[in-house]
C-alpha cells in the first residue's frame, strides 16, 4: 500500500490568494497529466471567495442567453422582464422566448408570492415516549421565547412556528422561517443552533422532560430534497403564476388550440399520477437550473425548487395556464448573489435591494409559465421532437477537427494543383483573422459543434525540389452535411409551429439545401472557362464521405478585393459596382443557356425544381406567407401578404413558364454576401455556389437587386438593370417566354414567394441584419412590376 503523504494534499489551504491559485493548478497538472490550459486564467478574484468556496482553483464559464421579454403583472413586478438563462442546451431560449411572447401578447403574467419559508429540524431523544409526547406540547407553545432568541443572532431571521414531530422516543422540532431577501440556509441554521441552546438550558430545570441525546438536524427539514411535507408546510418562496392565452395567440403564436393543449396535458397529469410522479409540470427544471447559475443561487436546491404543478383549464376566452412552484428557494443577497457577475444579473432584473427575493421568485416563476407553456404547445402541436433532432449516425465519425488541418490533408490538393507530386508544405498557419460562414453553415456550426464546419483562412508557405519556398495565403472552406443544414433550418420551422413547422417536416428535402455538401465541389469540377473566370482561384477539394469530409481549398479574398461582404450594400455598392456584377454573372448564363437536358442528365447540380412539385408546396410558401406577414407587418404590408399569396396560388400557371422557356446554370444565392468585385478592373467574384441550381437567368439578377437597391428604386432604374442584363447575356426576345422582362417577371415571383421566406423564417431565429431593407425593395419591386 502506497502511503499517504503531504504531496497528496492539496496545497495551500485556507489561503485566498492569486499565488495559491496556481500552485492548487500546478498540483492539479501533476496529478492528472493534463495540461489544463484553459484554467490558467480566472475573471474571479480570489480574495472574494473567502466563505463561499475552499481551495479556489479557478472557474468555468456557461453561455448566457436572454430570454423574452415578457409583460409582467405581478405583486413584486410589473412590467417588460428580460431572464438570463444559462444553459447549453439547444432550443431552450428560443423556446422560452416563443412562450413569453405569447404570453405578453395574451396580456401578461400575474405573478404572486403566497409566503417564503426557511425550515430547520433538530432532533431530541428522550428515554420514553411519554417524555416525547411531554416535550413535544410543551416545545409547542415556546415560539415566542424562542423566536427572541433567535433575534439575538440573526435580525433578518423571523420564528414563525414550531412543529414538533414526535417518532416513537424521538421528537423532530420543525423551525420555520421567514428570512427577508435571503435564502436563508445559513442563517437559519446559525439561529437553530442558538434556539437548541436555549432549549438544553430550560430542559434541564426540575420538572421538564431532559433528552437523552440531540442533533442540530434530523433530516426532516427537507434541506436540498424533494418532500411532501415541505410541499404542504412550506419551505422557500411559495409562488403561482397564472395567464389565460387567448384563442388568437393560441393560434398564431403558438399554433395550436386550447383544446389540443388540454387534452394533451390531461394525459400527462394521469401519467405523472400513475407514475407516482410528486408533482407534474412539462420542463421547469430548465428554467431553474439555468436562472440560478446566472443568479448565484444555490444549485443543489434545483431539485426541490423545480417541484412545480402545471394546469390547464380550455374556456370560452382561451386556455388558462396555471404555475404553482411550492418550494423555490431564491434569494438576492448573501451566498453567490455577490459575486459579479451573477450581481450583475440580478440588476438586470432589478432584483437588488430590499423585497428583491420575491420579485426573482415571480421572475422565474413566471418564465417556467413560459417554458411550459411552449413546450407543451409543441407537444401538442407535434413539433417537440422537430426541435431537438440530431443527425443519427450507426457508427463513430473521424470528424475533421481544428489539428486535422495540417500537410497531410492539404499537401495532396496543393501537389495536385500544381502538378509537382514532390511537393512539400514547409509551414503552415491558421490565421486568427475573423472570418464568417455562409447561413447555412452558421446554422450547423451552431448545432454540431463536435466537427469543423465553416471556413478556415490558412497561410501556407510549400516548396518543389529546384525552387524556391512560395507563401500563399488561401481559404479552407469546409461544408456541413445537407442533412444537417435541412435538420437544423427543420429546427427553426418547429419553433415557428403549426402550419409552418408540419408543412416544412413534410417538403424540407425540397427547399433547396439538399446535396449542398456535394454540390458546390461539383460545381468547381465542371467549373468552364466563364465560371471560371468569376471563381475564386481553385487550389483543390477534398472529398472524404468516410469522414464527412467536404472541403473547398481557394484563393484568399483580401485587399485585392472590394465589397466583400458588404454591411451596407445598398450604400456600398455604386451603380458601375452593379453594372460588372451583373456583366460577370451574364457570362455564366450565357455559357449554360439552353442546355438545360445536359446538365440534368449530369446530376451534378442536385435535385432541380419542377412545376409539378412546385405546385405540391404551395401550402409550405403560403404558410411560411402567413406567419411572416403577421410577425414582421412592418415589412409585409397587407396588401404585400395577399399579393404574395394570389402569386402561390396561381404558381400551377405560372411555374411551367419557367419549366419551358430556356434555363442556365444559376449562382442561386448571388448577393453581397456572396460576391466581391476584383479592385483592379471590378471583375466579378462569386463564391458560396452551394445553392446552384438551374433557373432563368434573371433569378440572379432579381436577388442581387432585392439586395443592392433599395424601396425608392425607379420603374426606369428596373427597366436598365434588367435590360443590361439581356445585353450582357446576348439573349433573344423572340425565343422563349413572351419577353425577357416576363422571364423576369417570373424570377421575381419565385424569389419572393420562396427564398425571401425561407430568409425571413430564418430571422426568427437568428437575427439577419440586412434582411429588412432586403424585404422593402422586394415589396417595391413586386409593386412596380404589378404596375407594369
Amino acid at each position: 500500500m502506497t502511503a499517504y503523504t503531504n504531496e497528496d494534499e492539496v496545497p495551500c489551504r485556507g489561503d485566498y490568494t492569486e499565488d495559491a491559485r496556481h500552485r492548487r493548478l500546478a498540483w492539479l497538472r501533476q496529478q492528472s497529466g493534463a495540461p489544463l490550459l484553459s484554467l490558467q486564467e480566472s475573471r474571479i478574484e480570489a480574495k472574494t471567495l473567502r466563505g463561499n468556496l475552499e481551495n479556489f482553483v479557478a472557474s468555468i464559464e456557461v453561455p448566457v442567453g436572454l430570454a423574452g421579454p415578457m409583460l409582467f403583472r405581478g405583486g413584486a413586478v410589473q412590467g417588460m422582464v428580460a431572464a438570463p438563462l444559462a444553459t447549453t442546451e439547444g432550443a431552450l431560449v428560443a423556446s422560452v422566448t416563443r412562450g413569453a411572447r405569447a404570453i405578453t401578447r395574451a396580456g401578461g403574467v400575474s405573478t404572486h408570492v403566497i409566503w417564503q419559508r426557511m425550515v430547520r429540524a433538530p432532533v431530541f431523544e428522550f428515554n420514553g415516549i411519554s417524555q416525547a409526547a411531554e416535550f413535544a406540547l410543551w416545545v409547542s407553545a415556546q415560539r415566542v421565547p424562542l423566536a427572541a432568541e433567535v433575534l439575538a443572532v440573526s435580525q433578518h431571521s423571523n420564528l414563525v412556528d414550531v412543529d414538533p414531530v414526535q417518532l416513537g422516543r424521538v421528537v423532530h422540532v420543525r423551525l420555520v422561517y421567514e428570512t427577508g431577501d435571503a435564502a436563508g440556509q445559513n442563517m437559519t441554521t446559525i439561529a437553530t443552533w442558538r434556539a437548541c441552546q436555549w432549549l438544553q438550558d430550560r430542559l434541564s430545570e426540575p420538572g421538564l422532560p431532559a433528552p437523552v441525546w440531540f442533533a442540530i438536524e434530523g433530516n426532516l427539514s427537507g434541506d436540498k430534497k424533494l418532500s411532501v411535507l415541505n410541499r404542504i408546510g412550506g419551505r422557500g418562496s411559495r409562488v403561482v403564476a397564472e395567464c389565460l392565452i387567448d384563442h388568437d395567440t393560441l393560434r398564431h403564436v403558438l399554433k395550436t388550440t386550447a383544446r389540443s393543449i388540454d387534452k394533451t396535458w390531461r394525459a400527462a397529469e394521469h401519467a405523472a399520477q400513475f407514475g407516482g410522479m410528486s408533482l407534474a409540470d412539462v420542463d421547469v427544471a430548465n428554467v431553474v437550473a439555468a436562472m440560478f447559475l446566472t443568479t448565484g443561487q444555490d444549485v443543489a436546491c434545483v431539485h426541490e425548487s423545480s417541484a412545480a404543478m402545471f394546469t390547464t383549464e380550455e374556456r370560452e376566452e382561451g386556455l388558462l395556464t396555471t404555475l404553482v412552484m411550492p418550494n423555490l428557494v431564491v434569494g438576492t443577497v448573501g451566498g453567490g448573489t455577490r459575486l459579479p457577475q451573477q450581481n450583475d444579473y440580478l440588476a438586470a432584473m432589478g432584483c437588488v435591494g430590499e423585497g428583491s427575493s420575491r420579485r426573482l421568485a415571480e421572475i422565474i416563476c413566471g418564465f417556467a409559465l413560459a417554458l411550459d407553456v411552449s413546450t407543451a404547445a409543441a407537444i401538442a402541436a407535434g413539433h417537440f421532437a422537430d426541435a431537438h433532432e440530431r443527425l443519427g449516425r450507426p457508427n463513430r465519425v473521424d470528424w475533421l477537427r481544428p489539428d486535422s488541418i495540417n500537410a497531410e490533408l492539404l499537401t495532396p490538393l496543393l501537389a495536385e494543383r500544381f502538378e509537382q507530386p514532390t511537393l512539400v508544405i514547409d509551414e503552415l498557419v491558421v490565421l486568427g483573422d475573423e472570418v464568417r460562414s455562409s447561413l447555412l453553415t452558421e446554422a450547423v456550426g451552431a448545432a454540431e459543434n463536435r466537427k469543423l464546419t465553416g471556413l478556415v483562412p490558412l497561410r501556407i508557405a510549400y516548396s518543389v525540389p529546384g525552387a524556391d519556398m512560395t507563401v500563399v495565403d488561401l481559404m479552407l472552406k469546409v461544408k456541413p452535411l445537407d442533412s444537417e443544414v435541412i435538420i437544423e433550418v427543420g429546427k427553426i420551422a418547429s419553433l415557428l409551429g403549426g402550419d409552418v413547422a408540419e408543412q416544412y417536416s413534410q417538403w424540407r428535402q425540397s427547399t433547396g439545401f439538399k446535396d449542398t455538401h456535394t454540390r458546390e465541389l461539383a460545381v468547381y469540377r465542371n467549373a468552364n472557362k466563364a465560371m471560371l473566370q468569376v471563381m475564386p482561384e481553385l487550389y483543390g477539394l477534398a472529398e472524404d464521405p468516410s469522414r464527412e469530409i467536404y472541403a473547398v481549398l481557394l484563393e484568399r479574398l483580401g485587399t485585392d478585393v472590394i465589397l466583400a461582404d458588404s454591411r451596407r450594400p445598398s450604400e456600398d455598392w455604386k451603380p458601375h459596382h452593379l453594372h460588372s456584377a451583373i456583366e460577370g454573372i451574364a457570362s455564366v448564363h450565357a455559357a449554360w443557356l439552353g442546355r438545360e437536358e445536359e446538365l440534368i442528365s449530369a446530376g451534378w447540380l442536385g435535385e432541380i425544381q419542377t412545376a409539378h412539385r412546385a405546385g405540391l408546396m404551395r401550402p409550405l410558401w403560403k404558410a411560411l406567407i402567413e406567419h411572416n406577414s403577421e410577425v414582421y407587418p412592418a415589412w409585409i404590408a397587407a396588401d404585400d401578404s395577399r399579393r404574395l399569396t394570389e402569386i402561390v396560388d396561381t404558381i400551377p400557371h405560372w411555374w411551367p413558364q419557367i419549366e419551358q422557356a430556356p434555363r442556365t446554370l444559376v449562382h442561386g444565392d448571388f448577393n453581397p454576401r456572396n460576391i466581391a468585385l476584383r479592385a483592379a478592373d471590378l471583375s466579378l467574384v462569386a463564391y458560396d455556389w452551394e445553392l446552384a441550381t438551374l433557373h432563368l437567368p434573371q433569378r440572379d439578377l432579381v436577388e442581387l437587386m432585392a439586395f443592392v437597391l433599395t424601396p425608392e428604386a425607379t420603374a426606369d432604374e428596373v427597366v436598365e438593370l434588367v435590360e443590361r442584363h439581356r445585353h450582357a447575356v446576348g439573349y433573344d426576345v423572340d425565343t422563349g417566354v413572351d419577353s425577357w422582362f416576363e422571364g423576369y417577371r417570373l424570377a421575381l415571383w419565385d424569389f419572393t414567394t420562396t427564398r425571401l421566406q425561407l430568409y425571413m423564417m430564418a430571422n426568427t431565429h437568428q437575427e439577419l441584419p440586412f434582411l429588412d431593407e432586403v424585404v422593402r425593395t422586394s415589396m417595391h419591386l413586386l409593386a412596380l412590376e404589378a404596375q407594369s
